[in-house]
Protein backbone atom coordinates (compact mmCIF):
# COMPACT_ATOMS: atom_id res chain seq x y z
CA UNK A 1 0.00 0.00 0.00
CA UNK A 2 1.31 3.14 -0.70
CA UNK A 3 2.36 5.36 1.94
CA UNK A 4 0.26 8.04 2.99
CA UNK A 5 1.42 12.25 2.11
CA UNK A 6 0.01 15.89 3.01
CA UNK A 7 -1.03 14.07 6.17
CA UNK A 8 -1.95 15.21 10.11
CA UNK A 9 -0.91 12.98 12.95
CA UNK A 10 -2.74 12.87 15.73
CA UNK A 11 -1.55 10.63 18.96
CA UNK A 12 -3.19 10.18 21.80
CA UNK A 13 -6.68 8.91 23.35
CA UNK A 14 -9.21 7.14 22.18
CA UNK A 15 -12.33 6.51 24.85
CA UNK A 16 -16.00 5.14 24.81
CA UNK A 17 -18.14 7.62 26.10
CA UNK A 18 -21.13 6.55 28.14
CA UNK A 19 -23.27 10.02 28.61
CA UNK A 20 -25.73 10.56 31.07
CA UNK A 21 -27.60 14.17 30.03
CA UNK A 22 -29.41 15.32 32.97
CA UNK A 23 -31.56 19.12 34.89
CA UNK A 24 -28.37 19.60 36.83
CA UNK A 25 -24.96 18.15 37.66
CA UNK A 26 -25.14 16.25 41.17
CA UNK A 27 -23.26 17.99 44.08
CA UNK A 28 -21.14 15.66 46.22
CA UNK A 29 -22.94 12.82 47.90
CA UNK A 30 -26.09 13.51 45.64
CA UNK A 31 -27.99 11.29 42.74
CA UNK A 32 -29.79 12.92 40.94
CA UNK A 33 -32.53 11.09 39.04
CA UNK A 34 -34.18 11.48 35.43
CA UNK A 35 -31.51 11.69 33.17
CA UNK A 36 -31.12 10.70 30.06
CA UNK A 37 -28.18 7.97 28.53
CA UNK A 38 -26.56 7.72 25.87
CA UNK A 39 -23.38 6.05 24.41
CA UNK A 40 -20.83 7.57 21.73
CA UNK A 41 -17.11 7.44 21.13
CA UNK A 42 -14.68 9.61 21.93
CA UNK A 43 -11.23 10.40 23.43
CA UNK A 44 -9.18 13.63 23.12
CA UNK A 45 -6.97 11.98 20.23
CA UNK A 46 -10.11 10.14 18.36
CA UNK A 47 -12.14 13.09 18.47
CA UNK A 48 -9.73 15.37 17.00
CA UNK A 49 -8.27 13.10 14.07
CA UNK A 50 -12.20 13.08 13.68
CA UNK A 51 -12.42 16.82 13.23
CA UNK A 52 -8.95 16.98 11.36
CA UNK A 53 -10.57 14.31 8.35
CA UNK A 54 -14.35 16.43 8.44
CA UNK A 55 -12.63 19.54 7.82
CA UNK A 56 -10.43 17.95 4.93
CA UNK A 57 -7.18 16.92 5.58
CA UNK A 58 -5.50 13.29 5.47
CA UNK A 59 -5.38 11.90 9.07
CA UNK A 60 -3.48 9.30 10.53
CA UNK A 61 -4.00 8.19 14.21
CA UNK A 62 -1.61 6.03 16.39
CA UNK A 63 -3.07 5.05 19.60
CA UNK A 64 -3.80 2.28 22.02
CA UNK A 65 -7.17 0.10 22.07
CA UNK A 66 -7.91 -2.70 23.98
CA UNK A 67 -8.78 -6.17 22.20
CA UNK A 68 -12.39 -5.83 23.19
CA UNK A 69 -16.12 -4.71 22.15
CA UNK A 70 -15.39 -1.18 22.81
CA UNK A 71 -12.04 -1.62 21.32
CA UNK A 72 -13.52 -3.18 17.65
CA UNK A 73 -16.29 -0.18 18.11
CA UNK A 74 -13.94 2.29 18.29
CA UNK A 75 -11.53 1.16 14.99
CA UNK A 76 -14.72 0.36 13.07
CA UNK A 77 -16.15 3.89 13.48
CA UNK A 78 -12.27 5.89 12.74
CA UNK A 79 -12.27 3.75 9.39
CA UNK A 80 -15.49 4.52 8.53
CA UNK A 81 -14.61 8.09 9.35
CA UNK A 82 -11.53 7.62 6.84
CA UNK A 83 -8.89 7.96 9.63
CA UNK A 84 -6.03 5.92 8.82
CA UNK A 85 -5.68 3.26 11.42
CA UNK A 86 -2.68 1.22 10.41
CA UNK A 87 -0.57 2.26 13.19
CA UNK A 88 -2.78 1.68 16.07
CA UNK A 89 -1.65 -0.69 18.87
CA UNK A 90 -4.02 -3.15 20.36
CA UNK A 91 -3.34 -4.23 23.96
CA UNK A 92 -4.08 -7.82 24.69
CA UNK A 93 -4.37 -7.04 28.95
CA UNK A 94 -5.92 -3.39 29.69
CA UNK A 95 -9.30 -2.65 27.91
CA UNK A 96 -10.09 0.38 25.89
CA UNK A 97 -10.55 3.37 27.38
CA UNK A 98 -14.34 4.59 28.79
CA UNK A 99 -15.17 7.90 30.12
CA UNK A 100 -18.03 8.64 32.18
CA UNK A 101 -19.91 12.12 31.40
CA UNK A 102 -22.48 13.88 32.85
CA UNK A 103 -23.84 17.22 30.98
CA UNK A 104 -26.40 19.37 32.39
CA UNK A 105 -29.31 21.39 30.16
CA UNK A 106 -26.47 24.16 29.95
CA UNK A 107 -24.23 21.88 27.86
CA UNK A 108 -22.16 21.86 30.97
CA UNK A 109 -20.41 18.40 31.82
CA UNK A 110 -18.45 16.56 34.72
CA UNK A 111 -16.19 13.52 33.17
CA UNK A 112 -14.01 11.15 34.77
CA UNK A 113 -11.82 8.91 32.45
CA UNK A 114 -10.44 5.23 32.96
CA UNK A 115 -8.06 5.30 30.64
CA UNK A 116 -7.37 1.52 30.25
CA UNK A 117 -4.80 0.70 27.10
CA UNK A 118 -4.30 4.15 26.35
CA UNK A 119 -1.87 4.83 29.27
CA UNK A 120 0.14 1.55 28.20
CA UNK A 121 1.14 3.55 24.90
CA UNK A 122 5.00 3.40 24.76
CA UNK A 123 8.39 4.78 24.05
CA UNK A 124 9.48 2.19 22.75
CA UNK A 125 6.15 1.82 20.00
CA UNK A 126 6.45 5.22 19.69
CA UNK A 127 10.01 4.74 18.19
CA UNK A 128 9.08 2.32 15.59
CA UNK A 129 6.76 5.06 13.93
CA UNK A 130 9.36 7.77 14.25
CA UNK A 131 8.96 7.05 10.27
CA UNK A 132 5.28 8.04 10.01
CA UNK A 133 5.46 11.08 12.99
CA UNK A 134 8.91 12.72 11.04
CA UNK A 135 6.67 12.34 7.66
CA UNK A 136 3.63 14.16 8.98
CA UNK A 137 2.85 18.01 8.03
CA UNK A 138 1.23 18.99 11.59
CA UNK A 139 1.60 16.64 14.43
CA UNK A 140 -0.95 16.88 17.63
CA UNK A 141 -0.66 15.03 20.63
CA UNK A 142 -3.36 15.72 24.18
CA UNK A 143 -1.89 13.74 27.48
CA UNK A 144 -4.13 11.16 28.14
CA UNK A 145 -0.68 8.90 27.15
CA UNK A 146 2.19 8.72 29.39
CA UNK A 147 4.37 11.59 29.41
CA UNK A 148 7.41 9.34 29.36
CA UNK A 149 5.68 8.91 25.11
CA UNK A 150 4.68 12.11 24.95
CA UNK A 151 8.94 13.15 25.47
CA UNK A 152 9.81 10.81 22.76
CA UNK A 153 7.04 11.61 20.28
CA UNK A 154 8.01 15.53 20.17
CA UNK A 155 12.19 14.48 20.53
CA UNK A 156 11.47 12.38 17.27
CA UNK A 157 8.90 15.37 15.35
CA UNK A 158 11.81 18.12 16.40
CA UNK A 159 14.52 16.14 13.68
CA UNK A 160 12.01 17.33 11.22
CA UNK A 161 9.81 20.23 9.62
CA UNK A 162 6.55 19.11 11.10
CA UNK A 163 4.28 21.54 13.09
CA UNK A 164 4.00 20.53 16.90
CA UNK A 165 0.96 20.81 18.83
CA UNK A 166 0.33 20.04 22.31
CA UNK A 167 -2.89 20.24 23.80
CA UNK A 168 -2.04 20.38 27.75
CA UNK A 169 -4.96 18.36 28.72
CA UNK A 170 -5.76 16.15 31.31
CA UNK A 171 -3.09 19.23 32.68
CA UNK A 172 -0.36 17.38 34.87
CA UNK A 173 3.52 18.84 34.86
CA UNK A 174 5.14 19.12 31.85
CA UNK A 175 9.08 19.04 31.58
CA UNK A 176 10.91 21.62 30.05
CA UNK A 177 12.47 19.11 26.79
CA UNK A 178 8.72 18.84 25.88
CA UNK A 179 7.93 22.51 26.22
CA UNK A 180 11.05 23.92 24.47
CA UNK A 181 10.32 21.74 21.49
CA UNK A 182 6.96 23.06 20.65
CA UNK A 183 5.17 25.76 17.88
CA UNK A 184 2.27 25.67 19.27
CA UNK A 185 0.67 25.17 22.78
CA UNK A 186 -3.40 25.55 23.09
CA UNK A 187 -4.77 25.23 26.34
CA UNK A 188 -8.07 26.61 28.18
CA UNK A 189 -7.58 29.74 30.32
CA UNK A 190 -7.95 27.18 33.69
CA UNK A 191 -4.91 24.94 32.53
CA UNK A 192 -3.02 28.41 31.17
CA UNK A 193 -2.59 29.37 34.69
CA UNK A 194 -1.74 26.13 36.36
CA UNK A 195 0.84 25.28 33.63
CA UNK A 196 2.26 28.84 34.53
CA UNK A 197 2.12 27.78 38.29
CA UNK A 198 3.74 24.31 38.05
CA UNK A 199 6.56 25.36 35.94
CA UNK A 200 7.59 28.29 38.82
CA UNK A 201 6.92 31.30 37.09
CA UNK A 202 5.77 34.41 39.32
CA UNK A 203 2.50 34.99 40.81
CA UNK A 204 0.47 36.66 38.27
CA UNK A 205 -1.03 39.50 39.49
CA UNK A 206 -3.53 40.88 36.43
CA UNK A 207 -6.77 40.34 35.37
CA UNK A 208 -8.49 39.63 32.36
CA UNK A 209 -6.27 39.61 28.79
CA UNK A 210 -3.50 40.71 30.50
CA UNK A 211 -3.55 38.19 32.91
CA UNK A 212 -2.98 35.93 29.51
CA UNK A 213 -0.83 38.09 27.83
CA UNK A 214 1.41 37.77 30.76
CA UNK A 215 1.08 34.50 30.94
CA UNK A 216 1.61 33.74 27.53
CA UNK A 217 4.77 35.32 27.25
CA UNK A 218 5.99 33.35 29.88
CA UNK A 219 5.72 30.29 28.16
CA UNK A 220 7.05 31.84 25.08
CA UNK A 221 10.42 32.23 26.91
CA UNK A 222 10.50 28.38 26.83
CA UNK A 223 10.70 28.41 23.00
CA UNK A 224 7.30 28.12 22.44
CA UNK A 225 6.04 30.11 19.31
CA UNK A 226 2.49 30.19 20.12
CA UNK A 227 0.08 29.92 22.74
CA UNK A 228 -3.35 29.77 21.94
CA UNK A 229 -5.70 30.28 24.75
CA UNK A 230 -9.31 28.86 24.63
CA UNK A 231 -12.11 31.21 26.14
CA UNK A 232 -15.25 28.98 25.34
CA UNK A 233 -18.02 31.25 23.79
CA UNK A 234 -15.49 33.93 24.15
CA UNK A 235 -13.07 32.64 21.48
CA UNK A 236 -9.60 32.34 22.22
CA UNK A 237 -6.36 34.84 22.60
CA UNK A 238 -3.54 33.67 20.61
CA UNK A 239 0.14 35.28 21.45
CA UNK A 240 2.52 35.31 18.68
CA UNK A 241 6.34 35.21 20.49
CA UNK A 242 8.12 36.22 16.98
CA UNK A 243 6.04 39.56 17.10
CA UNK A 244 5.30 39.83 20.91
CA UNK A 245 1.22 40.31 19.64
CA UNK A 246 -1.40 39.28 21.02
CA UNK A 247 -4.73 38.78 18.36
CA UNK A 248 -8.29 38.16 19.98
CA UNK A 249 -10.13 35.59 18.12
CA UNK A 250 -14.16 36.13 19.02
CA UNK A 251 -16.46 33.19 18.72
CA UNK A 252 -20.12 33.09 16.96
CA UNK A 253 -23.12 33.26 19.44
CA UNK A 254 -24.71 30.37 19.82
CA UNK A 255 -27.21 28.34 21.94
CA UNK A 256 -24.93 25.13 23.72
CA UNK A 257 -26.62 22.04 24.09
CA UNK A 258 -23.35 19.85 25.01
CA UNK A 259 -19.98 20.82 25.32
CA UNK A 260 -18.03 17.86 24.93
CA UNK A 261 -15.61 17.42 22.73
CA UNK A 262 -15.80 21.29 21.46
CA UNK A 263 -11.68 21.46 22.26
CA UNK A 264 -11.09 18.83 20.77
CA UNK A 265 -12.86 19.38 17.31
CA UNK A 266 -11.39 23.25 17.68
CA UNK A 267 -7.60 21.75 17.95
CA UNK A 268 -8.54 18.94 15.20
CA UNK A 269 -9.61 21.70 12.86
CA UNK A 270 -7.02 23.69 14.01
CA UNK A 271 -4.53 21.19 12.62
CA UNK A 272 -6.15 20.55 9.59
CA UNK A 273 -6.00 23.94 8.39
CA UNK A 274 -1.84 24.56 9.35
CA UNK A 275 -0.98 21.40 7.09
CA UNK A 276 -2.87 22.94 4.21
CA UNK A 277 -0.36 25.98 4.33
CA UNK A 278 -2.91 28.50 6.35
CA UNK A 279 -2.21 31.18 8.94
CA UNK A 280 -2.50 30.73 12.70
CA UNK A 281 -4.86 33.40 12.98
CA UNK A 282 -7.24 32.19 9.93
CA UNK A 283 -6.48 28.49 11.74
CA UNK A 284 -7.77 29.97 15.09
CA UNK A 285 -10.75 31.52 12.99
CA UNK A 286 -11.88 27.90 11.24
CA UNK A 287 -11.69 26.06 14.47
CA UNK A 288 -13.38 28.89 16.23
CA UNK A 289 -16.43 28.32 13.99
CA UNK A 290 -16.37 24.36 13.85
CA UNK A 291 -16.42 24.52 17.42
CA UNK A 292 -19.24 26.73 17.70
CA UNK A 293 -21.13 24.73 15.44
CA UNK A 294 -19.98 21.11 17.81
CA UNK A 295 -21.52 22.60 20.74
CA UNK A 296 -25.32 23.30 19.27
CA UNK A 297 -25.06 19.01 18.56
CA UNK A 298 -25.13 16.21 21.22
CA UNK A 299 -22.03 13.89 21.23
CA UNK A 300 -18.15 14.20 21.07
CA UNK A 301 -17.37 12.96 17.21
CA UNK A 302 -20.82 13.05 16.14
CA UNK A 303 -20.97 16.88 16.22
CA UNK A 304 -17.98 17.63 14.40
CA UNK A 305 -18.44 19.39 11.32
CA UNK A 306 -17.79 18.63 7.89
CA UNK A 307 -15.44 20.96 5.65
CA UNK A 308 -18.67 22.84 3.70
CA UNK A 309 -20.19 23.40 7.24
CA UNK A 310 -17.47 25.44 8.75
CA UNK A 311 -16.88 27.37 5.62
CA UNK A 312 -20.48 28.55 5.31
CA UNK A 313 -20.82 29.23 9.14
CA UNK A 314 -17.17 31.23 8.78
CA UNK A 315 -18.73 33.17 5.87
CA UNK A 316 -21.53 34.60 7.90
CA UNK A 317 -19.46 34.81 10.64
CA UNK A 318 -17.17 37.11 8.80
CA UNK A 319 -20.40 39.31 7.66
CA UNK A 320 -21.57 39.78 10.98
CA UNK A 321 -18.69 40.89 12.37
CA UNK A 322 -18.19 43.43 9.60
Amino acid sequence: MAEETDYVLIIGSSNMDLNIYTKRLPNPGETVTGGTFKQFLGGKGANQAVASVRSGSKTIFIGKIGKDLFGDQMVSRLINEHVNMNHIFRDPKEPSGVAFILIDKNGENMISVAPGANFNLNPEEIRSKAHIIKKANALVVQMEIPIETIQEIFKIASEEHVIKILNPAPLKSIPDEVLSKLDIIIPNEGELYRLHSLLGFNELVEEGKSKIVHASEDLATLGINYIITTLGNKGSIIFEKKTNKMYEIGAPKVVAIDTVGAGDCFIGVLASMLSKGETVPYAVKCATVAASIAVTRKGAQESIPYLNEIQKKLKQFNINQN
